[in-house]
């Protein structure tokens, strides 16, 4: 089956969910031929509509295929890691661990996107490993300054790490330019009160 097969089902999928039919963009993508459901891109593309869906069984399913089908694209795993983290929040007591493993692989593949860079972060974090997720924070944010998620992330970590002021400077920064940030007011607020500080 050829790319630009995939490519137009990619695109009319991506264009009904622009205009916030999701619903639409699955069924775009499974009347596409089997032959083009098993591409990893297609998995991907499948996986992360279910997730925005919250469907969490069937965004991992789908991005543990597309993983398969092409292991050396970093993206793939960082989205099966987003997924285990959310398991993770929701209680599971093993999804944290193997999320950061499957970060990890992701890692070895050189990821150019910052996204990749964040999510790996986020599971040192829930690792209790702050001072790496500092880190990978920073690396995304030498591929793309303005990265909204790496930049609240960062303040996260370097709260963890006991560096509050630093914390609030990196908050102050991201309210600077997305001041209708919810979680990052919210975060300043509760740091403000850490340190005995006025708004």
């Amino acid at each position: 089956m050829s790319s630009a097969a995939l490519d137009t089902v990619l695109e009319q999928a991506k264009a009904l969910e622009a205009k916030g039919d999701v619903a639409g963009a699955i069924k775009a993508l499974t009347a596409a031929p089997v032959p083009v459901q098993g591409r990893g891109l297609w998995q991907y593309a499948r996986g992360t509509l279910a997730f925005r869906q919250g469907d969490l069984d069937a965004a991992q399913a789908h991005f543990e295929k597309a993983v398969d089908a092409e292991p050396e694209v970093a993206e793939y795993r960082s989205n099966l890691g987003s997924v285990l983290l959310e398991r993770a929040r929701g209680g599971d007591a093993t999804a944290a661990a193997k999320a950061l493993e499957v970060m990890k692989t992701a890692m070895r593949w050189g990821p150019a996107l910052p996204d990749v860079h964040v999510n790996y972060g986020l599971a040192l974090l829930v690792a209790n490993r702050a001072d790496e997720a500092l880190k990978s924070f920073d690396d995304a944010l030498a591929i793309d300054g303005a990265h909204v998620a790496a930049r609240y992330n960062r303040a996260a970590a370097l709260n963890a790490l006991g560096r509050f002021d630093d914390a609030l400077t990196t908050l102050d920064a991201l309210l600077g330019a997305q001041p209708n940030h919810p979680q990052a007011t919210a975060s300043r607020q509760r740091l403000l009160e850490k340190l005995g500080k006025k708004r």
